[in-house]
């Protein structure tokens, strides 16, 4: 996975706190994310979203992740701005390649990918490394775990992988070019 350029940077923070409020609204419309869960956030950006989920959902644990470690900077700059200080202890940012996920199997309630997941690839329209990416997230979520996404680029092949791999698809939302989607992780392994 390659970091995000400077210019794709500047758009993807420019306007990331109204994107989040957005998402998180869609979250708790389309997404029973349980009391207590333990959540995995790739690609946080700013860590924008995270905040706001930790503040609204309570998770117990909240994992929130990018590759750059310059956008790392700026969700550590941003959240301690928001928090006035360090944030709240069930929220984590770390380095982690989505290829690589290092964390133990089925070890989150929840995996949360908004539009993160063509960045698997070094262009955003090859498809090559997604499915890849996938099957880290499939490996990190428990049983019955939910996977939210929203994405850009390859749509149908996702929700295909997903379904091949006994996921339950729902609450998808189509919007100009993005899709949003809530899949289920079969409880019984297949």
């Amino acid at each position: 996975m390659s970091e995000m350029n400077f210019v794709a940077r500047f758009f993807v923070n420019r306007s990331a706190a109204r994107r989040s409020e957005r998402r998180a609204a869609w979250i708790r419309q389309n997404a029973r994310v349980p009391a207590g869960a333990s959540c995995l956030e790739i690609g946080c950006g700013v860590g924008a979203l995270a905040a706001r989920l930790v503040d609204t959902l309570h998770p117990a644990k909240y994992v929130a992740t990018d590759l750059d470690p310059r956008q790392l900077e700026e969700a550590t700059r941003s959240l301690s701005q928001r928090y006035r200080g360090p944030p709240p202890p069930t929220l984590e940012l770390r380095r982690a390649d989505m290829l690589r996920l290092p964390f133990p199997d089925a070890s989150f309630d929840v995996v949360l990918a908004f539009v993160a997941l063509h960045h698997a690839s070094p262009v955003h329209h090859d498809f090559s490394q997604v499915p890849r990416a996938l099957g880290e997230a499939d490996r990190v979520l428990r049983p019955g775990g939910l996977f939210l996404y929203s994405e850009l680029f390859h749509q149908e092949a996702i929700r295909k992988w997903l379904t091949d791999h006994g996921y339950s698809i729902s609450g998808v939302q189509r919007g100009w070019r993005l899709e949003s989607v809530v899949a289920t992780k079969s409880a019984t392994p297949g």
